[in-house]
C-alpha cells in the first residue's frame, strides 16, 4: 500500500477513534453504558482541559487519580501481531481509488504490531476511552468543553480553534441569547440610573407619597422593579 493511502487510512482511523470518545462523553457509546463510569470519564477530560491538556499537571480526586493513572491505562492494552494486507475497510477505500484509475500497490506477505484493548484492565471502559484520547494524534480537536448552548451541552470535534459550539445552529442561538442578555443588562443599568436620580429628588421633595409610588410615577418604572432592586434605598429615611 502506498504512503499516501496509508496516511488516509490512518487519518480515518484516528477520526473514528476520537468520534468514539466523543460519543462516550455524550453518553451515546454502547460500550460505556454505566452513568457513573461516564461521569468519571467526563471528570477526567475536564481535569485534562483545566490542566491545559498536560497529563502531568492534572488534579483529580484520589479515587480518579488512581483509576486513571498511566499504569492503569497501560493495562487496558496488549500488543498483537496482525498480517499485512487489505482489511475490509481498507478494501473499500482501495476499490474506490482503483475505479478512479489510480493503481495501488500492496505490501503483503508480512505482519505488523497492532494494539488491542484486551489487557487485564480492559473491562474498565472509562479508562479505555481515556487512553484512546491521550494517544490520539487528533486529540487537540476535542472541544474544551460541552457545547455552550444550554439545551445541547454535547462534546464535539472542533472544526476550528476556539470553537465553543458544536454547530452553526447552536452558535447562532448562543450569540442571540448573549445579545439579548446584554441588551437587558444595558436597559437595567439605564433604569437604575433613572431611579437613583428620582430617589434623590424624592428625598428633598414635600410629597406625602411613599418613595415607590412617587418614583414609579416620576420615571414610569414599575413598583415591582423598585422592590426587587431598591430594597436598601427604600429603607433609607427621607432627609428633612
Amino acid at each position: 500500500m502506498n504512503t499516501k493511502l496509508k496516511k488516509q487510512v490512518q487519518a480515518l482511523s484516528d477520526r473514528s477513534s476520537l468520534t468514539a470518545v466523543v460519543m462516550a462523553l455524550n453518553g451515546n457509546n454502547p460500550l460505556l453504558k454505566n452513568s457513573e463510569d461516564r461521569a468519571a470519564l467526563v471528570r477526567y477530560v475536564e481535569a485534562w482541559n483545566t490542566a491545559k491538556r498536560n497529563p502531568w499537571k492534572m488534579r483529580l480526586a484520589r479515587s480518579d487519580a488512581e483509576r486513571f493513572s498511566l499504569s492503569n491505562l497501560e493495562r487496558v492494552w496488549t500488543w498483537r501481531l496482525a498480517p499485512i494486507g487489505r482489511t475490509p475497510a481498507v478494501e473499500r477505500l482501495v476499490d474506490g481509488l482503483e475505479r478512479a484509475g489510480k493503481r495501488v500497490h500492496d505490501d503483503v506477505g508480512g505482519a505488523y504490531w497492532a494494539i488491542s484493548p484486551t489487557g487485564e484492565n480492559c473491562r474498565d471502559m472509562a479508562v479505555m476511552f481515556a487512553g484512546m484520547l491521550l494517544t490520539n494524534p487528533l486529540r487537540g480537536k476535542l472541544s474544551e468543553g460541552p457545547c455552550q448552548r444550554d439545551r445541547c451541552r454535547k462534546w464535539f470535534i472542533k472544526r476550528r480553534n476556539g470553537q465553543k459550539c458544536c454547530s452553526q445552529k447552536c452558535g447562532a442561538i448562543v450569540k442571540t441569547a448573549e445579545r439579548v442578555q446584554k441588551q437587558r443588562q444595558d436597559e437595567k443599568k439605564d433604569k437604575l440610573k433613572a431611579v437613583r436620580a428620582a430617589l434623590r429628588d424624592w428625598r428633598t421633595s414635600t410629597t406625602r407619597l411613599d418613595w415607590k409610588t412617587w418614583v414609579s410615577k416620576r420615571t414610569g418604572i414599575s413598583t415591582k422593579f423598585l422592590t426587587r432592586n431598591f430594597t436598601k434605598e427604600g429603607r433609607a429615611k427621607r432627609r428633612d
